[in-house]
């Protein structure tokens, strides 16, 4: 049989070693964030040809008068392309919700968008606030170009604040 002090000092170093991967833990598995310059979120990434793309949500900085403080602010779209999953290079703004004829100008809730190839053209599917939660459609030749325009109208029969497009087709 064990001794009591020599259970306690295996206790007491199991605890130690829980306590330095929690330490340390989270850092280690938070070094390498693709976009380092802004927040985003809900993500969507997508092969075209030989590089990857990735389609998140832009928040930035809620203020009086510019979104609701203390919550999400997501005025518009960027996208992020990379041909070796280490440099990646920001497209700038595709889509924003001044663009966008039927979205709420001052609702600062563009959220999870979506990008897909069909027929040769890029479809880039987003939910916005109207009046509710409403989702819109552009369509470009390239995936990172602006698409042309904004379509004037969300999409009928399809609301809610995050999309699947892909499963639309």
């Amino acid at each position: 049989m064990k001794s009591s002090k020599s259970q306690l000092r295996r206790v007491i170093i199991n605890l130690y070693y829980v306590l330095l991967a929690c330490l340390y833990g989270g850092s280690i598995m938070a070094q390498n964030p693709l976009i380092r310059d802004q927040f985003s979120a809900d993500p969507t990434a997508r092969v075209f040809g030989d590089r990857i793309y990735i389609y998140p949500s832009h928040d930035i900085l809620a203020k009086p008068g510019h979104g609701q403080p203390g919550w999400f602010c997501m005025q518009d779209y960027h996208v992020f392309s990379s041909e070796n999953l280490t440099e990646w290079k920001d497209h700038g703004v595709i889509l924003s919700q001044f663009t966008a004829p039927w979205v709420d100008s001052g609702s600062y809730s563009m959220w999870a968008p979506d990008c897909v190839f069909k027929d040769g053209k890029y479809y880039f599917y987003f939910p916005a606030k109207k009046k509710h939660a409403e989702v819109g459609s552009n369509k470009a030749d390239p995936a990172v170009q602006n698409p042309s325009k904004p379509l004037e109208h969300p999409m009928t029969g399809v609301h809610g604040q995050a999309v699947q497009s892909n499963a639309l087709f």
